[in-house]
């Protein structure tokens, strides 16, 4: 008999006592990513295969051994590079969080936004010790030992790309027209469970219809619809966090049913509702 063909599996923790870390284990065949950023800052190693992955304007093709160093805001998307698909181990954390690690391991805070500089760097040594550590953050039962483990690695992180603190960080509140997707993004926001209109979006803003999208993708990475079914995910994980049922949390982030969330989350997460609320 043939043997069945492997199926994308994804391992998905949160780690609240520890800064609001979350971790990703994953191996992937025929995940696609939709557009989409994070909050947070995405620390990763492409374990093994090929990602081919849209960032920072321009395609690339990320092979094993390569780290993963992302900023709050990065706009990426894509899939497998190869019909091999690839295995990846992703670190989320908050800015917050990253701001005090650093300052308790270099003994000062960064003044701006780290900037590793590129978003992959082809750096096999590094990624074999990024996965060891990982490793042991992600499965460790032992709250010390995952503790380390994180320190461990943002050690390791620090010592072997050497950020930039003073990178720069749009934050959409700008002056002239950008100033005003601010409010648009705001608006968006306190309305996660609504279908909101573009029309709706310009009278926020004050401005035409092409120049609302122009303006909010310039400052937020994103055109309005992309960026509002990101926090729209982004709240359905917390509610699967905090114990509520995918069905109730998909009504009450505004999709028409469960099954409607659920594709949207894997295609933005990188797992299913049910890993995300057992992590």
């Amino acid at each position: 008999m043939p043997q069945p063909r492997p199926r994308d599996t994804a391992s998905l923790r949160s780690r609240p006592e520890l800064f609001g870390i979350e971790t990703l284990q994953a191996r992937y065949l025929s995940q696609s990513f939709k557009p989409h950023a994070h909050d947070d800052y995405l620390f990763g190693v492409i374990e093994g295969g090929v990602h081919a992955v849209w960032c920072r304007g321009e395609m690339h093709r990320v092979p094993g051994g390569s780290v993963v160093t992302m900023r709050p805001g990065d706009v990426h998307h894509g899939g497998a590079g190869d019909e091999g698909g690839w295995r990846q181990r992703m670190l989320y954390i908050p800015e917050a969080g990253l701001r005090e690690l650093v300052a308790d391991i270099t003994g000062r805070a960064p003044r701006g936004t780290l900037d590793f500089g590129a978003a992959f760097h082809a750096q096999p040594a590094l990624g074999h010790r990024f996965a060891a550590l990982h490793a042991r953050l992600h499965d460790a039962p032992e709250a010390l030992v995952r503790d380390e483990a994180l320190v461990a690695l943002m050690r390791l992180l620090l010592a072997g790309l050497a950020p930039d603190p003073d990178g720069p960080r749009p934050d959409g509140r700008g002056s002239g027209a950008d100033g005003r997707i601010a409010d648009a993004v705001d608006y968006l926001g306190a309305r996660l469970d609504e279908d909101v209109s573009l029309a709706e979006l310009c009278g926020v803003t004050g401005l035409g219809r092409r120049q609302t999208i122009e303006a909010f993708r310039r400052v937020t990475g994103l055109p309005p619809h992309a960026w509002h079914l990101q926090a729209r995910i982004a709240h359905v994980k917390r509610l699967l966090r905090a114990g509520v049922a995918p069905a109730a949390a998909a009504a009450e982030a505004g999709f028409a049913d469960q099954s409607h969330m659920g594709r949207h989350f894997r295609a933005i997460v990188g797992a299913t509702p049910a890993a995300c609320a057992r992590g």
